[in-house]
């Protein structure tokens, strides 16, 4: 039944949400296994909590919306052709996800949206990939452009934006904010082996980058999730088929390998040690230093 593999997945009290290409939306426990909680054909590339509500975004301007734990959704879409990888918020109400170059902005938990346009006057303006929401600045990371690409700052108030780092030949792929002081962003291309953990510090623009010691060099880092000080990182997939699963030690500034996973590594989503990895071919839920589950 999960033959397409799983694009999304996002923790919650009772286990995780995890989207499945051409099949929908699912919740998985490791009590209870599977329950389909919604069809749905189109590609959904990121699951969240924004307060009490249930977001996923995805392909083709695709948004929907739960407010009951996804027994029930609302679906609708964005003005855009564009994949939407990123939705980010708070617990006011304040939402945002992304089009092509334009950011969607909710004040009510996504009932109505206003769009802002923080590349407005770029000639070439970067596409976006990531969003991560700090106060009054949205954190802005680019696919790969050689002139706009990097990390951009969208200071919400002053509707200005500006660039704390540039990238020419890297994707920002996922970012979080970290003790209130680090972005810690995925870096990657899908060519030249440049993947990295980078740390920035939001306050004094102090730049550390950090890459995996096991494995000679990743292509890309693609997730990152943090829970209760715990973060986990996921990669593309290598020429053998298979991507990695890694613990970001923060401390040490280290990379753990923990798991391999068939495909690329999606999306991760972890309550404290425990994770879930939503794969290109398959699912796992690892519980560490206990035997790895194939969710399917």
């Amino acid at each position: 039944m999960f033959h397409k593999g799983a694009t999304a997945v996002t923790a919650s009290n009772s286990g995780y949400f995890v989207a499945i290409k051409q099949e929908g939306i699912f919740h998985y426990s490791f009590e209870f296994g599977w329950k389909h909680l919604l069809q749905f054909k189109a590609k959904i590339c990121s699951i969240t909590y924004i307060g009490h509500f249930l977001f996923g975004v995805g392909e083709s301007g695709t948004i929907i919306r739960s407010s009951d734990n996804g027994l029930t959704w609302t679906i609708s879409s964005f003005p855009t052709n564009a994949t939407v990888w990123s939705i980010t918020g708070c617990d006011n109400g304040f939402v945002c996800a992304h089009g092509k170059h334009c950011i969607y902005i909710s004040e009510d938990f996504g009932v109505s949206w206003k769009i802002a346009k923080p590349f407005r006057d770029f000639t070439i303006p970067p596409v976006i990939r990531s969003l991560c929401l700090y106060q009054n600045h949205l954190y802005i990371g680019t696919q790969i452009h050689n002139q706009c690409g990097g990390i951009w700052v969208y200071d919400l108030e002053k509707d200005s934006v500006f660039l704390i780092k540039k990238e020419t030949d890297r994707m920002t792929a996922s970012m979080i904010i970290f003790k209130q002081t680090w972005l810690v962003c995925a870096m990657g291309s899908k060519k030249g082996r440049c993947a990295a953990i980078d740390v920035i510090n939001i306050h004094t623009n102090e730049h550390k980058i950090i890459r995996s010691g096991i494995v000679d060099k990743e292509d890309s880092f693609l997730d990152i999730s943090e829970n209760r000080g715990v973060i986990y990182v996921t990669s593309a997939q290598d020429t053998k088929g298979f991507s990695r699963i890694y613990q970001f030690d923060f401390d040490k500034q280290e990379l753990k390998w923990f798991e391999s996973i068939k495909g690329h590594g999606f999306r991760v989503a972890n309550q404290k040690e425990h994770f879930f990895c939503a794969g290109l071919y398959e699912c796992k839920y690892v519980r560490p230093y206990e035997q790895s589950v194939l969710a399917h």
